[in-house]
């Protein structure tokens, strides 16, 4: 069941790790503007599209100005009291509430250009392949959303530590992994000024949040 009781049919849910400290940046990158829309409302926002199970998102410190720019959305956010332990305490407090799942999503809260279409076609390969990992690439290069079996690598995924994330995992599996090819928004993501100048030469309108 989803956090507003609504039944769920696919078995697939996603995590979003939204539990960094922006440090490099010097304020909350996920309560960033983009065109009017905070950076974490715009990567959720493709996984409750694509109804597949129910969205998760984990946070940190900021679990106020995260759940304000999530609302109306049809998310659970939980708050990870390990955060600064590093991406793989997001990980490990995220796995009892994904038990009843048959794979998952895990997405980062920066990376906001990831379309619902992609999910759809990774689901697919998922289920026609066979395998247990399903990793997006563009430009020879590794992205994010990654797709999993929950059950294989649970374990593991329990055991990981400091701040690699699932990516000790994906690389012990690697004879399990189907890699398909995705656009560049599975790659960006917003950790610097630079980050955010880029945006603007593109056309984009970028804002601090007011959260």
């Amino acid at each position: 069941m989803t956090a507003n009781g609504t039944l769920i049919l696919s078995g697939i849910y996603s995590v979003i790790l939204a539990a960094g400290s922006s440090r490099r940046l010097g304020f909350n990158k996920l309560t960033l503007r983009i065109d009017s829309q905070p950076v974490i409302r715009r990567a959720t926002t493709p996984f409750v599209e694509a109804a597949l199970g129910e969205v998760i998102v984990v946070t940190g410190s900021d679990v106020a100005p995260v759940t304000s720019a999530l609302e109306g959305l049809d998310v659970r956010v939980i708050r990870n009291e390990e955060h600064r332990q590093g991406m793989s305490s997001s990980v490990r407090a995220a796995l009892p509430w994904i038990t009843d799942a048959t794979a998952v999503f895990f997405h980062l809260g920066d990376k906001p250009f990831v379309e619902k279409e992609l999910l759809t076609e990774m689901v697919q390969r998922y289920r026609d392949s066979g395998k247990g990992i399903i990793v997006p690439v563009c430009d020879g290069m590794k992205g994010h959303p990654v797709l999993m079996s929950q059950g294989p690598y649970r374990e593991e995924m329990r055991l990981l530590d400091g701040d690699r994330g699932l990516r000790e995992v994906i690389e012990k599996h690697s004879a399990d992994v189907l890699f398909i090819e995705g656009n560049e928004g599975i790659l960006f993501d917003i950790d610097t000024g630079e980050d955010l100048e880029l945006l603007r030469k593109r056309g984009y309108r970028v804002e601090k949040g007011v959260f």
